[in-house]
């Protein structure tokens, strides 16, 4: 009988330690799945980013303050980053008048990362990290990782994996709403 209660006890421990762990990563997910993390740079002013892009034409964040930007920093051989490449093509397209999405390269070549554009596409500025100074400044780890800088320069926010319009779009409409107020 005391092996038994001892089981009990040990598996209401285990269910009960399962439970925390998935309620952690609930909590740290926004409604449309994605992990939506806290960072050191939210709330800054976003790190310099400016170069030449694979286009030849200089790219500066600075020129684009007035607008949301979506820094997306991926990789040719990330599975995550090809499945999410879509989702920084309709955001662009929907904010093509109030928004910008700029990739970057992280622990990759730039000869694979302009054949993994010449094969899914896009049109936004991709910038080399030369030295990983950016994806130090934002404390990358690994890809894909994306961060919505706001309209005046500030980032507000950091998603840790694959990003969705829906959850960026959340976002969004969230801190519309918050500065309105």
């Amino acid at each position: 009988m005391i092996k038994n209660i001892g089981s009990i006890r040990f598996l209401a421990w285990a269910v009960g330690f399962v439970m925390v762990v998935v309620l952690g990563v609930l909590a740290v997910r926004t409604s449309s799945g994605e992990a939506l993390r806290s960072s050191n740079v939210i709330g800054q002013l976003v790190p310099d980013i400016s170069g030449v892009d694979f286009n030849g034409d200089v790219f500066s964040i600075d020129e684009h303050k007035s607008k949301w930007v979506l820094v997306n920093f991926f990789a040719s051989w990330c599975v995550p980053c090809e499945r999410e490449h879509p989702e920084l093509d309709a955001f662009s397209k929907k904010h093509a008048d109030d928004g910008v999405v700029i990739s970057v390269p992280f622990g990759d070549t730039e000869k694979d990362a302009r054949e993994f554009f010449e094969r899914l596409g896009g049109d936004w500025p991709v910038v080399i990290d030369e030295g990983a100074q950016w994806a130090v400044a934002f404390g990358v780890l690994r890809p894909p990782e994306s961060f919505l800088v706001g309209p005046g320069g500030a980032v507000v926010a950091k998603w840790q994996g694959e990003i969705s319009l829906e959850g960026v779009d959340e976002v969004i409409n969230l801190i519309g709403r918050e500065s309105k107020n």
